[in-house]
Parts: C-alpha cells; structure tokens; sequence
C-alpha cells in the first residue's frame, strides 16, 4: 500500500474514526484532540517496517488506547515532539470528508448540490439546465444537504458549501 493508497484509506475512516472519538470524549474539542493524535501516530508507524497488516483495525485500536489513557494528550505535546504540519491539512482534510460524504449521496443530489454550492448556480439556472421544476432542484438539494449534515455530523449552522469553496 503506498502513500497515497494509505491517505485514502485514512479518509474514508474519518467519520468513522471521528464518531468513535466522540464516544471516548467528554468534549467535541477533546473528541478532535483524540482523533488528531491517533491519526498522527498511525501515521508515523506507516513510515517504519514491517507494514501494517490491517490498517483500519489498527488506527481504531490506536484511537481506543489513547482514549483509555489517564494522562491527557495535551500535557504530552511539546514544541519538540510536534510533527510539522502544514496549514492547509486541515482543511484538505475537511474537503476530503466532504467528498467521501458526497459520493454516498444520489447522483441527481449530488449533481445539483455541486453545481449550486461550487459554481454559484442558482435554483431557476439548475433547473433550466437540467430541465426540472424549480421545487425539484430546490428540495434534491435540501436533501443533499441534509444527508451531507447528519452524514459529516454538522449543525444546520454550518453551511457544506464553506467547506467545499474553500481553496488549498
């Protein structure tokens, strides 16, 4: 499994990975710290030998240790033994989960949700291109949010498109 195979794996584990942090933490914050923390030491043993034979069992395995540990994460992290990491991982990250979440919804959602979150179409253009009724494009993409909502855990606050229109 190279790189880019193991990126994507580790992608398409994190909604998982991050409703299973959720249970171990009290907080959402304390949830992200814990996920952060499994993925960036998983990793790390990626880069040694002998390779992992079972990547998915063993970042849940990872995650469940830290989680069990009495010695809160932060009070372990220093200037010193912080990975560098660049800004825009975060994000990448998000968009990535985005675009797993998406793939998972009906292509005529979908379609209609991209074209009006990415390209800025409004319902009557929508509808004029693909030749629907205006309440139609209106409610696939409703659902298309919804389903993007409940499927990445996001409050009605938070808008996908921000994720989505964001540039790395």
């Amino acid at each position: 499994m190279d790189e880019t195979d193991r990126a994507q794996t580790l992608t398409a584990l994190l909604p998982r990975l991050r409703r299973r942090a959720r249970r171990y933490a009290a907080t959402a914050d304390a949830a992200e710290d814990l996920l952060q923390e499994a993925l960036l030491r998983v990793w790390r043993r990626l880069a040694e030998e002998p390779p992992i034979d079972d990547l998915d069992r063993y970042v849940f395995v990872t995650l469940r240790n830290l989680a069990r540990r009495s010695v809160p994460l932060a009070e372990e992290l220093t200037d010193a033994n912080m990975p560098r990491v660049e800004p825009m991982a975060s994000l990448r990250i998000a968009q990535a989960e985005v675009l797993v979440a998406m793939s998972h919804l009906p292509p005529a959602q979908a379609t209609l949700l991209l074209d009006h979150a990415i390209d800025g179409e409004s319902y009557a253009e929508l509808a004029r291109r693909h030749g629907l009724p205006i309440g139609t494009v209106m409610s696939r993409v409703a659902r298309g949010r919804a389903r993007l909502r409940a499927r990445l855990d996001l409050s009605r606050n938070r808008p996908v498109a921000d994720m989505l229109n964001q540039r790395g």
